[in-house]
């Protein structure tokens, strides 16, 4: 029994004695002796950040140019007075479906019916009727131009500067097949040449939902 204890302690002994080796010998290496090739993107944090000083960098000092590995993504464009970054993998939804008596000779959209209360029960009880602008509009949010009218070239304008400036490369132009509208709007294709103009001018793209 004495004589099993005593081979049992000098195996764990020669086995701790390996692991002690094996994990000074790992100290001594460093990156270029082979790890990095092994696992590829295991690279040190330091490195990682070096490379993202360069990469933002480059940024900078070359307006114009694709980023993210030469996709689209980003773009940074050079203006008369600074430069000015676009994503394109930010999109934003627009609606055509606004009027306003200084271009439609009426509201559109913004005097739309007041919404039933979800339970019959107090469906009497609730408003009824519909919004009256210019107070009172069909929006949670008053916007800052006004009830607007989506035919104004100078709330187009505005619009697309505000998309611009929030870095949002594409549109998401909502509408409907020539022709056709929504039970409290009219059509509106007649808007998209337009819009998609407007969009140009400040290097926004433009896409389709059909509703």
């Amino acid at each position: 029994m004495p004589r099993m204890r005593r081979k049992a302690f000098v195996a764990l002994f020669l086995f701790t004695l390996f692991i002690f080796g094996t994990m000074m010998g790992l100290r001594t290496l460093k990156p270029s002796d082979g790890f990095s090739d092994l696992a590829p993107g295991m690279d040190f944090i330091g490195e990682r950040t070096e490379r993202k000083r360069l990469d933002e960098k480059d940024a900078l000092a070359s307006p114009a140019q694709f980023r993210s590995g030469g996709s689209d993504t980003k773009v940074v464009f050079t203006k008369s007075d600074r430069d000015s970054s676009i994503f394109y993998d930010v999109h934003i939804f627009y609606y055509l479906w606004y009027g306003s008596p200084s271009m439609d000779n009426k509201y559109i959209h913004w005097d739309h019916p007041l919404v039933p209360h979800w339970d019959p029960k107090n469906a009497a009880s609730h408003a009824q009727g519909r919004h009256t602008p210019p107070e009172d509009i069909a929006s949670s949010f008053y916007p800052e131009l006004g009830p607007y009218s989506s035919r104004d070239p100078k709330v187009l304008e505005s619009h697309m500067a505000q998309i611009e400036a929030a870095a949002s490369g594409v549109l998401v132009l909502s509408w409907y097949p020539p022709g056709v509208a929504d039970d409290h709007g009219e059509p509106t294709e007649d808007l998209v040449p337009a819009v998609m103009d407007a969009a140009q001018r400040h290097s926004i793209k433009v896409t389709g939902e059909t509703t």
